[in-house]
């Protein structure tokens, strides 16, 4: 027990083993389903949804890919821990770097999915969504990269350069602040526009159920990264006494690596197992259905070549029957 949350004495036991103990159950939860998140929706039909839904697996899974185990060696070792060191602050940087990607993942789909059900003309490809999440990326890992050697040359002794470093923390955080809150609220009023959309339009929309209940899992998804913009404002005003870069920086992203699977696992219906095996099985497969579909159309010419009857319309349960029928031809 060695965090510092920076409270009065009295809390710190509470407070460092509800850390320890939520830290060490969210990674087992984010670790046991963010694999199987990734195994079914790769299986699924290929689209700009599904593909943000591996993107925001994978990127929970690696939130708690080092630091979970960190913290819990923290929480389970009598050594202190300094939070400013620079070996101590790695797993702080990953776990709020992958953390941040997959807010704005969850924040995409939203988007992405009002733009595709309100106006089902604009097609929004691939690409475009997965070049900004690298853009995004590749800025918060300079960021907090840049926070790393902040930190180091704060050892040092020259004051000018503590100075500078000052001003770049400040101005590294009120950027990323900014950019997270502009994306909560996309995520929230998209999702809102969508669900109000369908409910509103009954009868112009095919499969509204499915659409509805996909929607607000989207939505359900963005709630929780509300929190941080609330824990950020309380830091930011000192409104609690309390060190919130752990809330931020952990706490947060760790909860939503393990809160994002459960959500997506327990409303999804009808999970299945991905189609289409391995290259020779689906080659096999292929060649079966178009031997099907031959001897389908075999047999309507053989039985009457003036029914114009096309392969998709024959029955399958008579499949056995049209196979003698063929062979006794």
């Amino acid at each position: 027990m060695t965090f510092d949350f920076e409270t009065e004495a009295k809390y710190e036991p509470y407070l460092n083993y509800s850390f320890g103990v939520f830290a060490i159950i969210c990674a087992v939860v984010s670790t046991a389903l963010n694999p199987l998140v990734v195994y079914f929706w790769l299986g699924k039909k290929r689209s700009v949804k599904n593909l943000l839904f591996v993107v925001v697996a994978v990127s929970d899974f690696l939130t708690n890919l080092v630091p979970a185990p960190f913290i819990s060696y923290v929480f389970l070792s009598p050594d202190n821990f300094s939070q400013h060191s620079i070996l101590n602050q790695i797993p702080e940087f990953l776990c709020c770097t992958f953390g941040c990607i997959s807010q704005v993942t969850v924040s995409l789909m939203a988007l992405t999915r009002m733009i595709k059900i309100v106006k089902p003309f604009l097609k929004i490809k691939f690409r475009w969504v997965l070049s900004y999440l690298i853009a995004y990326a590749v800025y918060m890992a300079f960021g907090n990269v840049g926070y790393l050697v902040a930190a180091a040359i704060k050892g040092g002794e020259k004051t000018n350069e503590n100075v500078d470093t000052a001003l770049l923390e400040n101005w590294n955080k009120f950027a990323c602040f900014s950019i997270n809150l502009a994306h909560c609220f996309l995520g929230i009023i998209s999702s809102l526009v969508t669900i109000c959309y369908l409910r509103i339009n009954l009868r112009g929309i095919g499969d509204k159920a499915s659409k509805l209940r996909g929607s607000n899992t989207i939505l359900i998804m963005n709630i929780p990264y509300m929190v941080s913009i609330v824990t950020n404002l309380l830091a930011r005003y000192q409104a609690v006494q309390l060190n919130f870069s752990l809330v931020n920086h952990y706490l947060i992203p760790i909860l939503t690596s393990a809160f994002n699977p459960c959500v997506v696992l327990a409303r999804t219906k009808n999970l299945k197992k991905p189609e289409g095996g391995t290259p020779s099985t689906r080659t096999c497969t292929l060649h079966v259905q178009s031997t099907v579909r031959n001897l389908q159309c075999g047999f309507t010419t053989r039985v009457n070549p003036n029914l114009s009857v096309t392969p998709r319309s024959f029955p399958r349960k008579s499949l056995a029957i049209s196979l003698t029928s063929v062979a006794e031809s």
